[in-house]
């Protein structure tokens, strides 16, 4: 009788140790998961802040659009746009003013060149 009593603790700790792994097994499964998950939720959370900023960077040009436009309707402010814009872009200026510049700050070769000799 004593040779079965210990195949049944044999049997018994192979049990054990099938149940254990089968444990183990899960439990590495559930943590590789939930790792897998919060680098996913991260990378999601990167694009989330970045949409965001995207977002608000959108809302502030339309906002300046939106003013833009405003002014176009005024007739007053549309004459100083118009006017900036040929002043800074077209170089045009009104009649009988008096255009100076300086050679020391202009990189256009043709202006550096004059008044050396």
């Amino acid at each position: 009788m004593g040779k079965r009593k210990r195949r049944k603790k044999e049997k018994k700790s192979f049990k054990l140790n099938i149940v254990s792994l089968l444990f183990y097994a899960v439990a590495f499964y559930m943590i590789f998961t939930i790792v897998g998950q919060r680098r996913s939720l991260a990378a999601i959370n990167e694009q989330k802040e970045a949409k965001l900023l995207e977002k608000a960077e959108t809302e502030m040009e339309l906002q300046e659009l939106r003013e833009d436009y405003e002014k176009i309707n005024d007739p007053e402010q549309f004459l100083e746009i118009v006017e900036k814009i040929a002043r800074d872009e077209y170089k045009m200026v009104k009649p009988y003013e008096t255009v100076y510049i300086d050679k020391n700050k202009t990189k256009n070769k043709f202006i550096m060149g004059i008044g050396t000799e």
